[in-house]
């Protein structure tokens, strides 16, 4: 048994490095409002692709894979959209919601996703809810209260993260479809859960 969890945990780590250079390239890559100066902060929004290695870990180890790599896999993006720009509410707050994500994934993968490519689709959407969420009282309630922020330009902005977020996950549930057909890659995931 130890054996079998200390491969589960390899393999968390592994997906978590992945998110983490997933996360540095597409925020790198495709910035969609750099920087917008927001008082003694500034909020920063990007194309994310980190929750890719958070649903293949969901899928393939469950909901406790799936959460510590989304917890460990959202450190550049915390980094990235909330520490590096005086934002501790998302510095905080991002890599809680991946994992929340990635919980999510491994229970919705196990009870809904019913091996078809609509279903793996709607899977990665259904994920992201929780996160949403978070995402939207974080930005309606907390953000508001520690930059003093009017709550309407806060919203406003934690809205425009949650579209864009939405739109990632039919990608990456798109990409989730390609990359699970790939028997070679399929089976040497499963060799770190047998």
């Amino acid at each position: 048994m130890q054996k079998l969890e200390s491969k589960a945990l390899i393999f968390a780590a592994m997906m978590a490095s992945l998110g983490n250079a997933l996360s540095f390239l597409s925020t790198q890559l495709a910035p969609i409002a750099p920087n917008i100066p927001l008082g003694p902060v500034q909020v920063s929004l990007a194309l994310d692709l980190s929750h890719l290695s958070t649903f293949i870990a969901a899928l393939f180890g469950g909901p406790v894979v799936g959460g510590l790599t989304g917890l460990v896999g959202g450190l550049v993006a915390a980094f990235e959209f909330g520490f590096s720009k005086g934002n501790l509410v998302t510095g905080f707050g991002l890599p809680l919601g991946k994992a929340l994500t990635g919980v999510t994934a491994g229970f919705v993968f196990k009870n809904v996703y019913k091996e078809t490519d609509l279903s793996m689709i709607v899977s990665t959407v259904i994920s992201y809810i929780p996160e949403g969420l978070l995402t939207l009282v974080l930005f309606m309630f907390l953000l508001p209260w520690y930059i003093a922020l009017p709550s309407s330009v806060a919203t406003a902005i934690g809205v425009q993260i949650i579209v864009k977020a939405f739109i990632e996950m039919v990608i990456l549930g798109a990409l989730l479809v390609v990359i699970n057909r790939n028997l070679g890659f399929s089976n040497y995931v499963k060799n770190y859960f047998r």
